[in-house]
This record gives structure tokens, C-alpha cells and sequence, in this order.
């Protein structure tokens, strides 16, 4: 053979061995493609497997579970310091952070651009965790001026979008208590005209609790606060609806002194049949989706007098659980879980015998468990302050 031949024949049979090299290295690259792709897109069958998976689905549910609280700008400190490393257990946090003044105006009571709320809102968004401010105002008479006048009603909607847009709030929390039943409709008409004016901001409301749809003939005027509030149009007008169950036996009596039928002494500040009672009733005129569960972090405590026919009572003041706690050991007392669900003892001080009642993490376990049970939006906790139990933040994790 020639040299011109063989030089043919190896051109010819190498560029069959490229040829079959070529071949090998394709299926390997596509059996490899799709290998990447099925991993990073599972399969059709895998999806639907998943959607119809109990334990993914309860996953889910428990991810999705709205978890918010209040930080109190008289306890800033204390508050914030408490969420160090736990602000993931969060949905979102509202800063207890404004009022307003007699003539409609904000008034940044909390001091929101000093610490330490800045580093705490740098935080949460690194978490993804929202920021909500509150705004508290229990001025009835100026909410009366306010409401009732569309010119003011309009220029306060407009005092707060300013704010949530100067501060690059993603909502805002309207907490306005104590409002005399007779602005039930201009109140209504405040939310819808702040909803207008929000644009993609989110609005939650604040609302006192109850159970009935028309208050008892005793209560009228302010003390007939929780129906100033008409729910139903909270549902139209509010992204969310928080309904604070706690502050039991004022919400009841509306007064710091009262008397109850009873046979020990008792004034639960959030019973859990309440509590219930409360949601049930929320939940005929507002979604379940919107709702959220108020819950207390707190206590009281109360002077207590035998009267013929139950007992009768004086508001003292207000406890924490690390206070409740050491009272409790001081006095040799030891706090029981009542019916309702939280804790409670008794004791003799120098003007009578006094009762406290307290809630603790197993309190605010129960009222998790309540949300659920009815398909809430989730729990808001009054308060984050330092001084609760410090399980609570625990049951959190395991919501």
C-alpha cells in the first residue's frame, strides 16, 4: 500500500473513533441533564404525592401559622433584649410605638428612629420578619371630633400613610380603644377611608373583645367600648383583625371595682372558655383567615372581700410573671392552674386577702391550640417586655 492509501485509511478510521467518542459523551451528558433536572424540578407524580402527604400538608400549616407581638415603648429595652436570637420566631412585630395627639396628629411616643428600635428593625428584615408600628390612642372625645368630621377623618388617614412611607413601615396596626359606642359607623368610615389611601400597605385592627352583639343595658356610652366596633365591616376594611380575649373581668364589668358570684375567688384575665367564646362569636361576621387570637403574657392582682353572694373586688395592679413568681414564694403561696387555664393564688396582706392570677407559657400554649383548632390566622402576645414567662418564646418554637 501506497503512502498516499494508508495516510487515507487513517484519516477515514479516526474520524470514525471521534465520531463514536462524540456518540458516547452525549448520552452521557443527557442521562447526566436530566438527572440535574429531575432533581431540581421534581416529577409531576412526586408534587401531587407531596400535596396529598399529611405530614407535609401539617408542615405547611404549622409554617404558616401567623405569630406577631407587642413591644411596649415603656419597656423597649427589656423587650428587644429578650428577642436577641428569637426574633425568627416571629410573623411579624409591632412596635408599641405611636400616639396621637387631641387634634389628630402622630406623636412618636416610642422615639422609633433611637435605640434600639433601629437594630431591631434591621433584624427582623434580615428574617424577613415584618415591622408593624401600632398607633394607641384611647382619647375618646378627640376620636369622637375626628370621626365625625370627613375632613379630619381624611387628613389623619393621611398622617398615618405619611408615616408608614417616611419610615418604610409595611403596615400599620390601628389601636384605638375606648371609643364611645355612638361613633360605631364613623369609625367604620375612618377604616374604609384609610384602606383607600393604604395601597398595597397592609392594615390590621385592634379591637377590645365580646361575645354578644348588643351590650348589657348597664353599659353605655364608653363603657360600651367593644361595640363601637362593627365587625363586619372590620372584616370588609381590615387585612387582618386582632381581638384582644384578655383583660377578662374589665371587659366584662368595665370597672376596676366589681362583684362576682363564685364560690373561691375568682377573675380570670383570659380564661380559655372565654377565649372560645370570643372566637366563636368573631368568626360570624370575620374570616378565620383574618383573625387573630389576642393573647396575655401578664397578670393581676386584686383585693378580695367575702360579700353574701360571691365576693368582691378590687383591682390592686398589674403583675408579671417573674413578679407573680417571687410574690408567691415570699408569701409561702403556691400558684395551681385554674379551669380556665392559668395560674392563680391566693393570699393574706395587711388590708385583706388578695388574689393573683397569672399567664404563663402553658396559657399561651393552650391559646395556640385554640387558634388552631379553629383555623385562625394566628396569636398576638401582650406583651413582649422581658418579663414573662420565659417558656413562652419556647412554645413558639414548637407551634
Amino acid at each position: 500500500m501506497n503512502k498516499k492509501g494508508l495516510k487515507f485509511k487513517i484519516v477515514f478510521f479516526g474520524l470514525i473513533l471521534i465520531m463514536l467518542l462524540s456518540g458516547v459523551f452525549f448520552l452521557v451528558k443527557k442521562n447526566n441533564s436530566k438527572q440535574i433536572v429531575e432533581n431540581i424540578l421534581p416529577s409531576e407524580s412526586s408534587n401531587i404525592s407531596d400535596k396529598e402527604n399529611p405530614a407535609t400538608a401539617e408542615k405547611k400549616a404549622e409554617q404558616d401559622f401567623f405569630v406577631t407581638g407587642w413591644i411596649p415603648y415603656w419597656t423597649k429595652s427589656e423587650g428587644t433584649f429578650s428577642l436577641q436570637g428569637k426574633i425568627g420566631l416571629f410573623s411579624q412585630l409591632n412596635l408599641f410605638a405611636f400616639g396621637v395627639s387631641a387634634d389628630g396628629q402622630l406623636i412618636d411616643t416610642a422615639k422609633s428612629k433611637i435605640a434600639p428600635w433601629p437594630q431591631l428593625i434591621a433584624d427582623a428584615k434580615k428574617q424577613n420578619v415584618k415591622i408593624v408600628p401600632t398607633i394607641l390612642w384611647g382619647d375618646a372625645v378627640a376620636m369622637h371630633k375626628t370621626f365625625s368630621d370627613p375632613m379630619l377623618r381624611s387628613k389623619h388617614a393621611d398622617n398615618i400613610v405619611a408615616m408608614l412611607v417616611q419610615n418604610d413601615f409595611s403596615g400599620v396596626d390601628i389601636d384605638y380603644e375606648g371609643k364611645d359606642i355612638v361613633d360605631r359607623d364613623n369609625f367604620s368610615l375612618f377604616l374604609e377611608t384609610l384602606h383607600e389611601k393604604l395601597q398595597g400597605k397592609t392594615l390590621n385592627c385592634t379591637v377590645e373583645a365580646r361575645t354578644q352583639d348588643a351590650p348589657p343595658a348597664d353599659l353605655t356610652g364608653i363603657r360600651a367600648m367593644s361595640w363601637a366596633n362593627d365587625f363586619s365591616k372590620l372584616n370588609n376594611f381590615c387585612d387582618s383583625v386582632t381581638v384582644m380575649a384578655y383583660d377578662q373581668v374589665f371587659q366584662i364589668h368595665r370597672a376596676k371595682v366589681f362583684e362576682d358570684s363564685s364560690s373561691e375567688p375568682s377573675a380570670p384575665n383570659a380564661d380559655n372558655a372565654w377565649a372560645q367564646e370570643n372566637i366563636e362569636y368573631a368568626l360570624k361576621f370575620i374570616a378565620p383567615e383574618k383573625l387573630i387570637l389576642g393573647v396575655s403574657t401578664y397578670g393581676w392582682e386584686f383585693r378580695v372581700e367575702k360579700i353574701a353572694n360571691g365576693y368582691h373586688y378590687t383591682r390592686v395592679r398589674s403583675v408579671s410573671y417573674p413578679d407573680a413568681m417571687a410574690l408567691a414564694a415570699s408569701v409561702g403561696a403556691t400558684p395551681t392552674r385554674t379551669t380556665g387555664g392559668e395560674l392563680s393564688f391566693v393570699y393574706k396582706a395587711s388590708d385583706g386577702q388578695h388574689l393573683v392570677i397569672i399567664d404563663d407559657a402553658q396559657s399561651v400554649s393552650d391559646k395556640i391550640a385554640l387558634a388552631k383548632k379553629f383555623n385562625l390566622k394566628g396569636i398576638s402576645l401582650f406583651k413582649i417586655d422581658g418579663l414573662t414567662d420565659p417558656k413562652v418564646l419556647e412554645v413558639l418554637k414548637v407551634r
